[in-house]
Formats: C-alpha cells, structure tokens, sequence
C-alpha cells in the first residue's frame, strides 16, 4: 500500500512539475501582405468533410472524409477527382494524414471529442499513388496516452482529443485539441513510434495558446520539406514554427498569418518550403468544401 501511494505522489509531483514548466510563445504576427491566401477550387460533393491533406508529388493530394465510408480521395489542386482507394479498415475519427520518409501514408484516426476512447489508431499504406488496386488493407498503430487514467477524464483534463499530426525524426508528433473546462489553454505534443504496434504515447512537450478555446482548435499539421518549418493549421490562421531542437517544439520560434477567412479548415500539406495547401469541410452547404493555396517569405 505504502509502495502505491508513493507512485502516485510522485506521478503528481512529476506532471506538476511539467506543468509548470508550460510556457505561452510569442507569436510574431505577420501583415497581409506578406502572403497570400487563395481558393484554388472547389471539392467534389463526396468529400463533404474534408479532414486531412497530404501529397507526394505535387499532383495528386490526398484527403478524407472524417467519418462514414473509409475512402482516400486523390484529387488534383483545382479540386477534381483524380483517383479513390478504399481502405479495409473502419473510418472512425479520422482527423489527419501524414508521410514519412519511405514513402508511407499514416492516417491518424484518433479523433476523441469525448476523450473517452481507451484505444486510438493511426493506419499505415504505402504511398497511394503507387497502389494500383482499389482497395488496400492498412497496418495498424494502437495507442492510449501514458497519462490518461479515466475514460473520460474530469472536466479540467479533457485534453486527449488529437486532430493533427506530422511525421518528424523517426517518430510522429501529435498534437491534442484542448477541451478542458475551465479551459487552461494546453497544447500537449506526444510522440509515437512509426511501426504497427500497441503503445502508450509519451508526452514530450506542452505549451499555451492564448485566446478562446475553440480558435485554438489545431485542426492539421505538417512540416516543410527541408524538415526546418513546422506548419500548424487553424480554422482562421496558419502559425509557422521554426528553430525548433528536437522534440522540444515549444521552444521554436512561432509566426502567426492571420486570414480574413473563417471556415472549419481541417487539412494542410506543404507544396514548397513556403507554399501549403489547404482543404475545409463544408458545413451546412453554406461555408467551406473548398482547396486554397496559402503563400509566405521565409
């Protein structure tokens, strides 16, 4: 008993410690007219909950809905409809995708609104482009968070919800959307191997996000291709990371491109260093369900 009561202190004593630790970067805010923001097109009606955007060639970029038929979309930067691959695996919460450097898809079906989910999945298929049936079996990661013990959590630790995620050093970094109440503003960063497998995700870094809670909804991540520029997506905002030593995100520098545009956008991928494109859901048949091309200097 002794024994027990003693992890359980210094379980507390350690996350207390990281929380305090938390710290709120400053953002750079970056003027208009140092990038730009365009639709480029329009997306077909099947993808009426576009979540998730990823591309290996430029040409094809691919993305999801977040919910029903498990179907990858391939679509070309105009929004037509290039190519579809069904996945043999259920489609629940799916939020992101992500690549790595062989050429693998992940697909990060951990959308957790509850945060109630005892075990989340990230699917794993080679690069689409090369897959010439049109249905494909995807390996699966299996993963709970190493800090959540109740399902679901009070009020104050509803912080499990992920709907973004990118593939750096060997590992892929998730990023949670916060729902606490009373909000604390968290963004916690926990990592994962890139092989199927069960795991725990380990928490490796955490900061604040000032303003309301659901304008600090991370909804899509990405990193450039020279690895040197994180790119985290917004419903109204981009901000860019840079200067960043390893896992510690935090402690990059943040650039903040705030558009005259609100919609629920939910997928990003880099084209260059400095160019990103963008997909929204449509909601309602009013906003959104659209591709756009976001520009900015270095």
């Amino acid at each position: 008993m002794k024994t027990l009561l003693l992890t359980a202190i210094l379980f507390s004593l350690f996350f207390c410690a990281f929380a305090q630790e938390i710290s709120t970067p400053i953002l750079e805010e970056i003027s208009e007219n140092q990038f730009s923001f365009v639709q480029t097109g329009e997306l077909p009606e099947s993808i009426n909950e576009a979540s998730g955007l990823e591309t290996f060639n430029n040409q094809v970029f691919w993305t999801h809905n977040d919910g029903g038929i498990p179907v990858l979309y391939g679509i070309d930067s105009s929004g037509n409809l290039i190519k579809t691959i069904h996945l043999l695996n259920k489609n629940r919460g799916w939020e992101d995708l992500t690549k790595d450097e062989n050429g693998n898809l992940y697909i990060g079906a951990f959308g957790n609104n509850k945060s109630d989910k005892r075990e989340l999945k990230i699917y794993i298929i080679p690069n689409p482009d090369s897959i010439t049936s049109n249905r494909t079996l995807a390996k699966v990661i299996k993963f709970s968070f190493e800090d959540q013990k109740s399902f679901p959590p009070t009020s104050d630790r509803k912080n499990f919800d992920v709907d973004a995620f990118l593939y750096l050093n060997d590992s892929l970094y998730l990023f949670t959307k916060n729902r606490t109440k009373p909000y604390d503003h968290i963004v916690n960063v926990y990592t994962l191997p890139i092989s199927s497998g069960d795991y725990l995700a380990k928490k490796v870094d955490a900061f604040k996000l000032e303003g309301a809670m659901v304008n600090n909804w991370i909804t899509g991540a990405d990193i450039s291709k020279n690895k040197q520029t994180i790119a985290l997506l917004f419903h109204n905002r981009i901000i860019t990371i840079t200067d960043f030593k390893d896992s510690k995100i935090s402690k990059g520098r943040f650039k903040e491109y705030k558009f005259n545009h609100y919609t629920h956008k939910a997928g990003i991928a880099f084209t260059k260093d400095n160019e990103i494109m963008i997909v929204d859901e449509k909601e309602m048949n009013l906003v959104g369900g659209n591709i756009y091309r976001f520009n900015f200097r270095q």
